[in-house]
């Protein structure tokens, strides 16, 4: 792939963008290098170099991003956990480090020309397929990198992929390894399974005070808020702008007179024919004479559809009785057209000969597209204007926004001038809120030195090209444990569910002894599930599939087990294991052949890795 990208930046227009990007960089990264010269603080040092904190800090957000992508729409800031990222986090900055030094060591190094395609390839950077440099300096802003950091984050990481390539794509599978993978894939199992619900217990249950108390005092880090930021926020939308849009009769009127003014009025004709092909065992002499014939029977009243149904050679349109339906000029071939658009309608031609063989003509409707009265244009045109008019003010207001709250001691003057409100946020993790607030762009303005330190209005950010949001740090929040009050119920609920739990312990170990028995009685009122030759990946018994393919094999008899769920117990009985003896085309072997080899490259490139730290003198700060 990088040879492809090295021989695609060899044209003209390439290195006329290149050339705006190096100015892109001239401009906007000179930051970064006085960055680098101030002494900044250190995270960790490998092989006394060092990992700074805004390479931390940078990386962290982006993981944190991802995470947030991940979970989509059940988007859930409790759910991630800070210090377990923060950790990771870490981890990862020390390992790039050390992949990075490793590839210098081995005299490995990426062409300026490859990285300047990348960036030209890049997706996000590109508007219509084509690379654009204001883009590409809005997605950097939104990511929390300057132009010239992001260069030397691609530079390292096509770096280090070349030695993640060298390894991953020459592991090594046997057709061995292969054979076990398919048959483990296809093996199929066959269990009865029974779920003991705690929750149905939870109510009956009473926790004492002190227990919840202790629990408090225990695990105090996990009733710890993040910092978090209360936001004032003015936003302009375009759907907002539409409904301060008026638009004129007058307007409506003189655009329909102008759609009307370029309208031609197109005419479309509906043919059907029957078509009597010229080929080696028909010359076109007899050809010829067979459409005469039919046009004489046609003439002499036979029904012109059932003609074509039975005589025409053209098979596409023989079966609805030789109909080609509506067409505009331009649609058939020369002398077919020609004739068809001199016919009136309801006439019949004589045999017109055409490259396919002797056509029989029969022109059935005149149609004209005629232009749209004012009627039925107005309410599109109006709708149309009002949206144009709001892109215009949308743009405006985009440089406008920025204008009055670049330097403003808050964002009041900008939301009088403008016309909007300015609203306060609910408290914001670093991890994101709902709406807008989940946002990675509006997320690293609110944390940024300038917002959260400096106490500045943040830069106006773009959000899908139909917002524009401002946010101003109304109030910071440190992080705290939250009060005991706050989560009492929450503790109650968690000790109750447990104690539940424990009560079901009995009544699993009796299950699975009678399982093991092959007895399958109801069970205080509750009965057994059964799933009979079940596959891997089977959804219809939900996670006891996973649990059951978890179990081994249960020869002649019956091995069960209790697996722990959320909500209580899941008992398995697995009670057949079978494994079908099978041929496996090319195609499979050679899927589950790249799985493997995959899976074994990266097992490959973890143990390098592995092995690069352990000899690396690292230290974190």
């Amino acid at each position: 792939m990088l040879q492809n990208i090295r021989d695609n930046a060899q044209g003209t227009i390439a290195k006329i963008i290149v050339g705006l990007i190096v100015v892109t960089f001239a401009l906007f990264g000179v930051e970064s290098i006085v960055g680098s010269l101030s002494g900044e603080p250190e995270v960790a040092s490998v092989n006394g170099e060092g990992i700074t904190e805004l390479e931390f800090q940078q990386q962290l957000e982006r993981n944190r991003r991802q995470l947030i992508s991940q979970m989509g729409e059940n988007y859930d800031p409790s759910l991630i956990d800070e210090n377990r990222l923060r950790q990771t986090t870490l981890d990862q900055a020390i390992a790039g480090e050390v992949q990075r030094q490793a590839a210098e060591s081995k005299g490995l190094a990426v062409a300026e020309a490859t990285i300047d395609q990348f960036i030209l390839n890049w997706p996000p950077a590109q508007i219509d397929g084509q690379f654009n440099r204001e883009r590409f300096q809005q997605v950097l802003r939104n990511i929390g990198l300057s132009p010239l950091a992001f260069r030397n984050e691609l530079r390292k990481e096509l770096m280090v992929g070349q030695i993640r390539n060298a390894i991953t794509q020459t592991s090594i599978v046997l057709d061995e390894e292969v054979a076990d993978l398919l048959r483990i894939e296809r093996q199929q199992r066959s269990f009865r399974y029974m779920r003991l619900d705690a929750e149905s217990l939870v109510e009956n249950i009473d926790i004492d005070p002190g227990s919840v108390g202790t629990y408090y005092s225990d695990n105090q880090a996990e009733f710890e808020l993040p910092d978090r930021v209360r936001l004032d926020y003015i936003e302009v939308s375009k759907a907002d702008l539409v409904d301060k849009v008026t638009v004129d009769e007058d307007e409506v009127r003189a655009r329909h007179e102008e759609e009307i003014a370029d309208f031609t009025a197109e005419e479309q004709r509906r043919a059907s024919h029957i078509l009597v092909e010229i080929t080696d065992e028909l010359p076109e002499e007899e050809a010829l004479q067979k459409a005469q014939s039919l046009k004489e029977r046609i003439d002499a009243g036979e029904d012109f559809a059932e003609l074509a149904k039975t005589e025409s050679s053209d098979i596409g349109s023989a079966n609805r009785g030789g109909d080609l339906g509506l067409a505009n000029k331009g649609t058939f071939v020369g002398p077919f057209e020609d004739k068809l658009f001199s016919m009136t309608e309801g006439q019949i031609s004589d045999p017109v000969k055409t490259e396919f063989g002797f056509h029989i003509i029969k022109l059935d409707e005149i149609s004209k597209i005629e232009p749209p009265s004012f009627e039925e244009s107005s309410e599109r045109i109006r709708a149309e204007i009002r949206l144009a008019k709001a892109e215009d003010l949308f743009i405006g207001y985009s440089s406008k926004l920025a204008d009055l709250t670049y330097s403003a001691p808050d964002l009041s003057e900008a939301a009088i001038e403008l016309e909007i409100s300015v609203k306060t946020s609910s408290a914001i993790p670093r991890s994101g809120g709902s709406g807008i607030f989940n946002n990675p762009a509006i997320l690293n303005q609110a944390f940024s030195v300038e917002v959260l330190e400096d106490g500045h209005n943040s830069d106006v950010v773009e959000i899908g090209r139909d917002t524009l949001v401002v946010v101003r740090k109304n109030e910071f929040l440190p992080s705290q444990v939250q009060p005991l009050e706050d989560v009492e119920g929450q503790i109650r609920q968690k000790l109750a569910l447990a104690e539940a739990k424990k009560q079901l312990i009995e009544n699993a170990e009796t299950l699975i002894a009678q399982a093991e028995q092959a007895n399958f009685e109801d069970f205080e009122g509750q009965a057994w599930a059964v799933a009979e030759n079940v596959s891997r990946n089977q959804p219809e018994h939900g996670d006891a599939v996973q649990f059951a393919f978890r179990m081994g094999d249960p020869g002649e008899g019956i091995i069960a087990n209790k697996f722990e769920t959320s909500d209580g117990y899941l008992i398995i009985a697995l009670t057949e294991l079978v494994e079908e003896q099978q041929e496996f085309s090319d195609a499979e072997q050679q899927t589950f052949r790249s799985f493997l080899s995959n899976q074994v490259g990266a097992r490959e490139f973890n143990n390098f890795n592995s092995k690069l730290q352990k000899l690396a003198e690292i230290e974190r700060i």
